[in-house]
């Protein structure tokens, strides 16, 4: 199919369009999105949303195909369902053209899960910035509109705690004092955000309340810390974590594996290793997932997978 006929059949109600299809519309040219563009807006929101569905499953198992033209094109919309399907479709993007649009979302006064959502797509860039793979102005940008929606008590506290996760990575003396604030609080959902930021900062002070946490009788929490620790990357955490192999929730018994493969080290490689051998089927394909990382992150050009 042609790009050209990809249009005609996009605009045609009962066409249907076939996975490989979407390979036509993959990177597109300005001279093509400005004709992709005129088509769309001729589609009904659900021929819309039902297109961008297609789009974000296709790219999570190909990722070779580029839909961020589209995805920036309707960041420009008011539907909020499709809003939220686009910024899924750029959880992982770091082409920082989509910056601005995304602070457009979360400075609007559309409802809270859209803007919940695009702080958290601006918590990629943070990363980034800390990694000096972003500019200097988008990295105040992000850090600036994140701090000014989390710093305002009038904005809704899911926007918020969302905004405290995503600024987290600059780990700054105020960002460290919104972290304490949140985990000091009587709202479950800010404790718990403050936590999973805890790890997000990649500061090691906060190591011993998350150790503590780790026995939170609460499985949310102990779910969020195993994370924060795996994202810290501190060893003196995996005695800590095995116990939560043994946790009465599975899904904590899966953070606590995750933990460990992103720790690394020979102590938690031996225990995942273990797992592989002796633990339950659940527990055996984490465990192997993470040693197979573990062995791609060690040696990539040797990595032959199947431990």
């Amino acid at each position: 199919m042609s790009f050209e006929f990809f249009l005609e059949n996009v605009l045609d109600p009962t066409g249907h369009i076939s996975a490989v299809d979407f390979y036509e519309i993959s990177d597109l040219s300005p001279e093509e999105l400005e004709l992709f563009e005129a088509a769309w807006d001729e589609l009904s929101i659900e021929r819309q949303r039902t297109i961008v569905s297609s789009m974000v499953d296709l790219s999570e198992d190909n990722p070779e195909l580029d839909f961020t033209a589209i995805y920036e094109m309707c960041l420009k919309g008011d539907d909020e369902p499709l809003l939220e399907s686009v910024i899924d479709g750029l959880w992982e993007n770091e082409d920082r053209s989509v910056i601005p649009a995304l602070v457009n979302v979360l400075r609007s006064d559309k409802g809270f899960l859209v803007r919940s959502a695009a702080a958290s797509a601006l918590g990629r860039f943070s990363i980034l910035a800390q990694e000096d793979k972003l500019l200097t102005r988008d990295s105040e940008t992000v850090h600036d509109n994140l701090m000014q929606v989390l710093e305002d008590d009038e904005e809704p506290s899911d926007v918020r705690r969302r905004c405290m996760e995503a600024v987290a990575p600059f780990n700054t003396m105020e960002i460290n004092q919104r972290i304490t604030f949140a985990y000091e609080s009587l709202d479950p959902d800010f404790r718990a955000s403050s936590i999973f930021a805890m790890g997000r900062t990649g500061e090691v002070g906060w190591l011993p309340i998350l150790i503590q946490e780790l026995q939170n009788e609460e499985p949310t929490i102990r779910y969020e810390t195993a994370h924060a620790c795996g994202e810290l990357g501190e060893e003196d955490a995996i005695p800590h974590l095995i116990l939560l192999l043994k946790d009465d929730d599975s899904e904590v018994q899966l953070a606590g594996v995750g933990a460990l493969g992103k720790i690394g080290g020979e102590l938690a490689k031996q225990v995942l290793t273990n797992l592989v051998k002796d633990g339950d089927e659940n527990l055996e394909e984490a465990a192997r997932m993470e040693l197979d990382e573990l062995a791609f992150d060690e040696d990539p050009e040797g990595y032959l997978g199947g431990f």
